[in-house]
């Protein structure tokens, strides 16, 4: 991997960015692989794992920030691997949610160590918790300016999602 100095410090920090989140991404999942999991199946089974309610396809696109046709492609590879399945409501047949199966439960377990704390471990190693804090609050800053041009409002979690539980399966 090339560092790339630019004169540009907004194309120069663009890039750093992502490079970060790739090289991080790879750290993290050459630790899951050898339990033939990813980062986003993690974070689906995290989600489901923590919820207190029903969770809709939806729902899931929103909790992993990503498109909802990529969490249904997610969610499709993971009903094949056995993972999660995909529920009907008995009154409006249109409604599904979709439920974390013992597979996935069992995988969960394996893999939350692995991901969540090797993630805690880039950034600790890395940064001092003021830097944290400084990075988080810029990326916020970001995220928020990149929702704002796609005329979507960040929200705070719904109450439905258990985060101690989840922090629990991050390890935290």
């Amino acid at each position: 991997m090339y560092d790339w100095e630019l004169a540009d410090d907004a194309l120069k920090t663009w890039i750093r960015l992502r490079q970060a989140c790739d090289c991080t991404e790879r750290v993290l999942e050459t630790g899951l692989r050898k339990y033939g999991a990813t980062l986003p199946t993690l974070d689906v089974l995290s989600v489901l794992s923590a919820s207190r309610a029903p969770v809709t396809p939806g729902d899931i696109a929103l909790y992993v920030a990503k498109q909802q046709h990529t969490a249904s492609a997610q969610l499709s590879r993971m009903m094949r691997a056995g993972y999660v399945r995909k529920l009907r409501n008995q009154m409006d047949q249109r409604v599904v949610s979709v439920k974390i199966r013992p597979k996935g439960e069992d995988l969960l377990e394996k893999t939350r160590q692995v991901g969540f704390r090797e993630a805690e471990r880039l950034l600790k190693t890395s940064l001092s918790d003021k830097e944290m804090e400084q990075l988080d609050n810029l990326l916020k800053k970001v995220r928020d300016r990149a929702l704002k041009e796609l005329g979507v409002e960040p929200e705070p979690l719904p109450k439905a999602l258990d985060t101690r539980r989840f922090l629990s399966n991050a390890g935290g």
